[in-house]
């Protein structure tokens, strides 16, 4: 007979949840273990006006990098770039590149030279599962990047991870 995992007269952690209580008392035959909860997450930068716009270059030289890699043509390239903030405050810096004026299948072609472009860059790249031709990479530093083609386009994504702008910064 194995010992009980609580010893004699600690509370059972199962019975402090509605949902396990309701488990333990229809089945008490039914070992219930309950693992610890995840470390918090980590604390996200305070980064003041100078750092944001470092960041800010950072990612628009790897988008730069990138599309000078593929050496495709500049002018068939749109693009743009801004700042981002979600509902509590935290922000990022996203820069898209549209590039267009593919023939059939020139789309998905690029999208593979651009998972190449990546890996010799340094980044770790992985095509993402599904029906649509896409890839996702990541940089040391918390750069992110992502490709999907579209019909005549491959658009390419870079963005930064999530900061929180200083005070001065966000009035």
């Amino acid at each position: 007979m194995t010992p009980p995992a609580t010893p004699p007269g600690a509370p059972d952690p199962a019975l402090a949840d509605p949902m396990l209580r309701v488990v333990r008392e229809q089945h008490p035959e039914v070992d219930i273990v309950v693992l610890p909860q995840t470390r918090p997450a980590p604390a996200v930068p305070v980064l003041d006006a100078g750092r944001r716009t470092t960041l800010a270059a950072d990612v628009e030289r790897a988008l730069d990098d990138l599309l000078q890699r593929l050496q495709h043509d500049p002018h068939a390239t749109e693009r743009d770039a801004s700042w981002h903030t979600d509902e509590w405050g935290l922000s990022w810096y996203e820069a898209v590149a549209v590039v267009g004026d593919l023939g059939e299948g020139d789309n998905v072609a690029l999208l593979r030279s651009t998972g190449r472009a990546l890996l010799d860059l340094g980044w770790q790249a992985r095509p993402v599962p599904g029906d649509r031709p896409r890839l996702v990479a990541r940089r040391r530093g918390g750069l992110e990047a992502a490709g999907a083609v579209r019909p005549t386009s491959v658009v390419l994504t870079v963005r930064t991870a999530k900061v929180r702008a200083a005070e001065e910064v966000a009035r």
